[in-house]
């Protein structure tokens, strides 16, 4: 009896290792789905409320509030910039407008609406933007409105050396954005003179895509960094038939 029980500890021991089940936030879409961009949609939609919650059980951090790596920037005009303990609220509120998926090398085009996003962070400032001469280092605050992102999604397959399975692994996550619209506020700038300060932070908002457009690449950067890793979070326990069964 003892080696019976044994034997199916054993087996239930193997079962574990080689297949996670999924999880309820995952719905699952077949490859041969003849409307397999709608399924893929639906999915993302269901997955919305564990994405801005988190699900720490699949190391799935939140994305209320979306926490970014340092920014930082030297611009060839001499300009030197770097943003840190960046937090992103609104990133889970994002819409998709348009969705595209090639099914047979899993490679994605998303292109999204983000209505409204709110960032926090703690700067450091030095050197001409816009012709102004700045410097300061202190609290940060943006607000930016109607961001159109396009994401651009490619893949590998892996194979799991442990169960020989294959996995997804997402190995290319590229975001672009289109930013026209917002406010920001440096607090502190010129060792906090409230007149500097002021002219600065005016001449910023009256030309907000300009100033924007010299950092977007980095928070395009630090958008596309963190989003890879929680793609890969979502979909590296699961193997490919798991997540994309033929039939």
């Amino acid at each position: 009896m003892q080696i019976k029980y044994l034997f199916l500890i054993l087996s239930f021991s193997t079962l574990s290792i080689f297949a996670e089940e999924i999880p309820e936030f995952l719905n699952i879409c077949k490859r041969n789905d003849p409307n397999l961009e709608l399924c893929v949609r639906k999915s993302v939609e269901a997955l919305r409320p564990y994405l801005k919650t988190g699900v720490p059980d699949h190391n799935i951090p939140s994305l209320e509030p979306l926490l970014l790596k340092e920014l930082t920037a030297s611009q060839g005009t001499g300009m030197k910039i770097s943003v840190k303990n960046v937090k992103v609220f609104g990133a889970s509120s994002f819409k998709i407008k348009k969705l595209k998926i090639d099914p047979n090398d899993i490679r994605i085009g998303v292109d999204l609406e983000l209505p409204n996003l709110n960032i926090e962070g703690q700067y450091a400032i030095n050197g001409r933007i816009l012709l102004l001469p700045i410097q300061g280092a202190g609290p940060m605050r943006a607000n930016v409105t109607d961001v159109g992102a396009v994401v651009r999604i490619k893949t590998n397959m892996v194979k799991n050396p442990t169960t020989g399975l294959d996995h997804i692994e997402i190995s290319d996550f590229r975001l672009k954005l289109s930013i026209t619209k917002g406010t920001l506020h440096l607090d502190n700038l010129f060792g906090g003179d409230p007149v500097l300060g002021e002219v600065v932070n005016n001449a910023i908002n009256n030309n907000f895509e300009s100033f924007i457009r010299e950092l977007q690449p980095l928070i395009e950067k630090a958008l596309s960094d963190a989003f890879l890793e929680i793609a890969n979070s979502i979909v590296r326990p699961f193997s490919f038939k798991q997540l994309f069964p033929d039939n």
